[in-house]
């Protein structure tokens, strides 16, 4: 295997944990507290790996998360400026979280026990 085929296949790995992970993040961003298109971007690059976040990213994941019921959607008039659309997490949604963060904690856990047992 040369180390292009590695690079491609961790790419490829790598972008679908992101995926998960990123859910995650949004849902937690929310869970601290409603927030509109801009600030929730402006936290999510804040975490490693999300630094080059795009906004387009952020809201096809949004309007799927209101969809199943995790995030409600609810525009805002602003006195300085156009109305905003706030979201917020739901209590399905703060559950949600709450499930994967167990998940991920769980997956963590086996993993960390495997490379325990090969150290041994």
């Amino acid at each position: 295997m040369t180390g292009t085929e590695m690079e491609d296949i961790l790419d490829r790995w790598s972008s679908q944990a992101r995926k998960g992970y990123f859910e995650m993040l949004l849902l937690a961003r929310l869970q601290a507290g409603r927030a509109y298109g801009y600030q929730i971007v402006a936290a999510l690059k804040q975490a490693p790996g999300f630094e080059n976040l795009a906004e387009g990213t952020v809201y096809p994941v949004l309007t799927r998360m209101r969809k199943d019921g995790l995030v409600t959607a609810e525009w805002v008039a602003d006195d300085s400026g156009p109305p905003r659309k706030y979201y917020t997490v739901t209590e399905l949604g703060a559950h949600t979280l709450d499930a994967m963060r167990e998940i991920w904690r769980r997956m963590d856990e086996v993993l960390l026990a495997q490379h325990a047992k090969e150290a041994s």
